[in-house]
């Protein structure tokens, strides 16, 4: 049995994911499995993969997006860690040598590492800096935090591609929810972090490209789309407030979160001019959790409009 299964879920990208692959072959660290799931490619992805022979196992399924595609690559893992790498995206080679080294003895079951983020115009930069995570390592090289559900859902959004999960704990988690279409990575690891600790590595270890290319990019139509994006976030963070078993600091963190996310809202709706709307989300930002910040927004747009 492997170490770490990798599964690397891909759609019309022939032109990245051998790519990707290799920086998975060429890994200092050997004792693992790849799993590719082709979800339903109409392009040469599937030439492009035959050159790898049995060193990838190759699922094909029907078109249903990377959450179920990612969901077929567990089905028959067998490792005990799961590893996810988006085929258009790259490994160092040091990245499971040191995702290992970390995890060997320890109880947690989950790490990460930090990002090298590469966007179109080729500028690069931190995901723990975006994510606004960095800060928490106050100078070190690794956090280890022992309760991880608040920390997780407050420093959202997250790369499942550099992180790993220990496999017992992603099953019990239930996997990923077909149903969400953004911030599927928060969504899962906020629920796999109810189940033990969660390591940080401020190494940056993986490269994570945005593309200009022709599948739709989630995370770039987000940005188009803020009203939409933040509308996504909030049935995620919805369904988080709904998980049994939450503790009272828990409950509170996703109640803060989806507060802070309905004044964005809010703020979003108001510039566009739809004040009726705007002030909808304002009152269930003060409804959701009554801070200051959303009593104060609330009150101001009422005296205001």
């Amino acid at each position: 049995m492997p170490k770490i299964t990798v599964i690397i879920p891909t759609f019309n990208r022939e032109a990245f994911v051998a790519r990707a692959i290799d920086s998975v072959l060429t890994q200092r660290f050997t004792d693992h499995e790849i799993i590719v799931v082709d979800d339903g490619s109409t392009d040469d992805t599937r030439f492009a993969l035959k050159r790898f022979g049995n060193r990838i196992r190759y699922i094909q399924q029907e078109h249903a997006g990377v959450s179920a595609a990612r969901n077929a690559g567990v089905q028959p893992a067998t490792g005990e860690w799961v590893a996810f790498l988006d085929s258009d995206d790259e490994w160092k080679p040091e990245y499971l040598a040191t995702q290992v080294g970390r995890v060997e003895g320890s109880e947690i079951c989950m790490q990460t590492t930090d990002c090298c983020f590469i966007g179109l115009n080729g500028e690069t930069s931190s995901y723990f800096a975006t994510n606004g995570s960095l800060p928490e390592f106050k100078g070190g090289e690794y956090l280890l935090v022992e309760r991880p559900f608040p920390f997780i859902v407050r420093h959202g959004p997250w790369q499942i591609g550099s992180t790993i999960i220990r496999r017992a704990a992603l099953e019990r988690a239930g996997l990923f929810d077909t149903s969400v279409t953004l911030s599927e990575d928060l969504d899962l690891m906020a629920r796999v972090a109810l189940q033990g600790g969660f390591g940080m590595i401020r190494q940056q270890l993986v490269n994570i490209y945005r593309r200009d290319e022709s599948n739709e990019c989630l995370t770039l139509y987000a940005t188009a789309n803020p009203v939409w994006a933040r509308k996504s976030d909030d049935r995620v963070y919805e369904k988080l407030k709904r998980t049994k078993g939450l503790r009272r600091r828990e409950r509170k963190a996703i109640s803060e979160v989806m507060s802070a996310n309905r004044r964005a809202l809010g703020n979003l709706l108001l510039e566009k001019g739809q004040i009726e709307e705007a002030g909808v989300w304002y009152k269930r930002a003060l409804a959701s959790y009554p801070s200051i910040r959303s009593l104060g927004k609330y009150v101001h747009f009422i005296v205001s409009h």
